[in-house]
């Protein structure tokens, strides 16, 4: 039997497929199967007008004999928006795919299509010790079942609540990236007040994801303002505040002063190399990019208490795991008032292995084949 998995995202799509033979060493259910990983493959979905054609290309890169390639039995795709039926429109690509027509083009029997955070959650069991690091641990570092959350900031903004029914990890598929921003200094009012006039609704996918570290880079270009946070000579973090009646008229008087379409933009891995290289500004766009990441972090551990732990996937925290170390990250995610108390006891994971959601969409292929 064959399986092929998709993770795809709004930059890439990852492609895995397997082969699943009786092992005839073994007699006993638990060693009945051998699994053949025959290959796995990154493409860039710009690059590609449709998921079928990316699945096609995949799959024209295997040699079998007698045929092109075999009927695969199952597939299912992690699909960045909302999975409602078997046509998906994308979030953040131009595409609808629909699982009767890659069933028919493609040569496979059964398609389904999950969210992609749905997926990446499925993957999490999954996981080696060594493919993720702890970003905060409870003082009282003990290991609890419990709910999960899973995050991530790449294109998009993903989240998936994941409930834990005493023996099995649920993900649950949600849109939860798209909630309204909201700010916790006097730096993220303004910058909220600039985003209204580029869009009606301020989701935190606006400011949280590649393009969103974008915007924030293009923000501090246009705006001298502080960081939410700043570090003092006794290595601890002040919340810097700066109460001006007029916060509010800034962002609107702003762009007579500079012309925005004379700004030197810079892609989200230019920003990260610069701020590397110490330039202030990109340094300013992470360093505000990682507070408010905190900050939604523990607004979503508001809505879903997540004792069995938070885990962060995507691509943007990966790359800027040394940033996602700062104190602020911690000090947002914790500044909850009086509910700190209650975020204080969940522990936040970065996850390493950039396979995550491959991982969960082969488990989601096989359930659905079990099923």
């Amino acid at each position: 039997m064959y399986y092929l998995a998709g993770d795809i995202g709004g930059t890439k799509a990852l492609l895995q497929l397997i082969q699943i033979k009786p092992n005839t060493a073994h007699s006993t259910v638990a060693n009945s199967t051998l699994t053949h990983v025959l290959g796995e493959q990154r493409y860039q979905c710009q690059a590609f007008d449709s998921l079928q054609s990316i699945i096609t290309t995949f799959l024209d890169t295997f040699e079998f004999s007698n045929q092109s390639h075999p009927i695969i039995d199952a597939a299912c795709f992690g699909l960045p928006g909302l999975v409602d039926g078997r046509v998906v429109e994308l979030t953040n690509l131009p595409w609808v795919v629909d699982a009767d027509l890659i069933e028919q083009k493609c040569g496979i029997q059964t398609v389904h299509f999950v969210n992609d955070f749905y997926a990446a959650a499925l993957g999490v069991d999954d996981l080696m010790p060594s493919d993720k690091m702890t970003l905060y641990s409870p003082i009282e570092n003990i290991a609890k079942e419990g709910n999960r959350l899973v995050i991530g900031a790449g294109t998009g903004l993903g989240v998936a609540p994941v409930f834990f029914d005493g023996d099995n990890y649920i993900p649950q598929p949600s849109e939860g990236g798209h909630f309204d921003f909201a700010p916790i200094s006097e730096t993220q009012q303004i910058l909220l007040n600039w985003l209204w006039q580029k869009w009606e609704h301020v989701s935190y996918e606006r400011v949280l994801s590649g393009p969103g570290l974008e915007t924030l880079y293009e923000f501090f270009l246009l705006h001298d303002l502080p960081n939410t946070y700043s570090q003092t000579s006794s290595q601890k973090l002040h919340k810097n505040k700066f109460f001006n009646p007029l916060n509010k008229q800034v962002s609107l008087l702003i762009a007579k002063d500079k012309k925005e379409d004379s700004l030197k933009r810079l892609t989200a891995a230019e920003i990260h190399q610069a701020a590397e290289s110490g330039d202030p500004t990109a340094t300013k766009a992470i360093m505000e990019f990682v507070t408010i990441y905190g900050a939604f972090i523990g607004a979503v551990a508001l809505i879903w208490n997540a004792p069995g732990g938070i885990f962060l996937a995507g691509g943007v925290a990966l790359k800027l795991q040394a940033w996602m170390q700062k104190k602020n990250f911690v000090s947002a995610f914790l500044e909850k008032g009086r509910m700190t108390k209650v975020v204080k006891t969940m522990p936040i994971y970065l996850i390493t292995d950039e396979a995550l959601g491959l991982k969960g969409a082969m488990l989601a292929a096989k359930n659905n084949m079990a099923e």
